[in-house]
């Protein structure tokens, strides 16, 4: 995951275990909000990611021996479903506190001009970390990000400086 986040130019971001969770002592792993958001951009770009974290629940079986034994997964977001909200992780730590990524996607805008289509996507990527209600806080976050697409596409969509 380090080799990842390198090639991600993910620079505020240490992989210290699979999980994420605290560790009582030394090194802690830890990541910004825009590293996040750069691996989030990144997961969607894979197959399949958008269809699993958009599940409220779902049921894996795991073979035991000679047993196949089905367990049900239940999505933890809250959010799933308003605002088109449709993924991607919740997580919490004593560390560091409420956190929420959440993606919103809107229907692509579809332009023509003469002969030609140009068809822009509309995902925006909410990440909130330490918040202390990261339900609501990310609903606002969600919306005031969608209100901003909104007025920057009204004004033409200029662009100043990089991106993500």
């Amino acid at each position: 995951m380090n080799a990842l986040a390198r090639q991600l130019t993910m620079r505020h971001t240490l992989f210290l275990n699979p999980h994420g969770l605290d560790i009582p002592e030394g090194t802690e792993p830890y990541s910004s909000a825009a590293d996040l958001a750069r691996l989030t951009r990144y997961a969607y770009s894979k197959a399949g990611l958008a269809f699993y974290v958009a599940q409220s629940e779902r049921e894996i079986h795991v073979q035991r021996g000679t047993s196949n034994l089905g367990v049900v997964l239940h999505n933890t977001n809250p959010l799933l479903g308003t605002e088109d909200i449709d993924g991607v992780k919740t997580g919490r730590t004593s560390r560091a506190g409420d956190c929420i990524i959440l993606t919103s996607e809107h229907k692509p805008e579809v332009v023509r001009q003469g002969d030609t289509v140009y068809t822009t996507p509309r995902r925006i990527i909410v990440v909130l970390l330490g918040g202390t209600d990261r339900a609501q806080e990310g609903l606002q976050l969600v919306r005031r990000g969608w209100a901003l697409y909104d007025d920057w596409a009204a004004k033409g969509r200029t662009t100043k400086g990089p991106t993500l």
